[in-house]
């Protein structure tokens, strides 16, 4: 009698074990800064666009490998039904408020997504990295910067950019200054790859007006350029 009780506790331990090995393998990841993802980093902003099916969401990390993490990211959102995502990647520090900018993500899960994060095809992405030639990798990069698809793809991104910032700053006020800077920079960023003179004048001023914390202007102009 003593074998068969230790023989059926010896059973059910493994059973057990085999249960809980079950139950690890089936519970979903909740997000992608968890112990499960494959990368280090935080996501210390999450924000989803009330009058479009946007998100623009912030991550803290020391990995440098962007593209990894875009990947990531752009997994972890792909059922929210959303056209388009932005992300911005930030190294840690004390001086700013998310942490200094080192890239900033652009992801399209729709055509019209595509659109309005300035791609040209649903369920690609781009990334620009914050260095000083701001230099950029894509998943559909192109030699030409001057042609007509890639000179709307620039001016739809200052657009957007631009939009976001009107968005967020009638919801929620008058945004952080770090904040601000950043969507000015994006959008003077992209008015520097302009070739069109008139285009690229009227584009930096949509920058110098963001970077001023213009609203009324911003949005005027905006109406112009669409």
């Amino acid at each position: 009698m003593k074998k068969v009780s230790l023989l059926g506790c010896s059973f059910l331990v493994a059973c057990s074990i085999a249960l809980g090995g079950c139950s690890t393998n089936t519970t979903p990841t909740a997000s992608p800064n968890v112990s499960q993802s494959k990368l280090n980093y935080n996501i210390v902003a999450d924000k989803k666009f009330e009058k479009t099916e946007q998100r623009e969401i912030r991550v803290t990390t020391k990995e440098t490998n962007f593209e990894g993490i875009t990947q990531e990211i752009q997994n972890e959102f792909a059922d929210q039904k959303l056209d388009s995502l932005h992300l911005y990647i930030h190294a840690p520090s004390d001086k700013d408020l998310f942490g200094v900018l080192k890239a900033h993500s652009y992801i399209a899960y729709t055509q019209k997504g595509a659109v309005q994060v300035g791609l040209t095809k649903k369920e690609s992405y781009k990334i620009e990295e914050q260095t000083d030639d701001n230099a950029d990798t894509t998943a559909d990069k192109k030699d030409d910067q001057s042609s007509k698809e890639w000179q709307d793809s620039f001016k739809e991104i200052a657009l957007s950019q631009a939009g976001t910032y009107v968005e967020l700053t009638e919801k929620n006020g008058t945004l952080s200054a770090d904040r601000i800077e950043e969507y000015s920079k994006v959008v003077l960023q992209q008015a520097n790859k302009i070739v069109d003179t008139s285009l690229k004048k009227q584009l930096t001023g949509l920058s110098d007006l963001i970077k001023g914390d213009k609203l009324e202007e911003v949005k005027s102009l905006l109406e112009k350029l669409k």
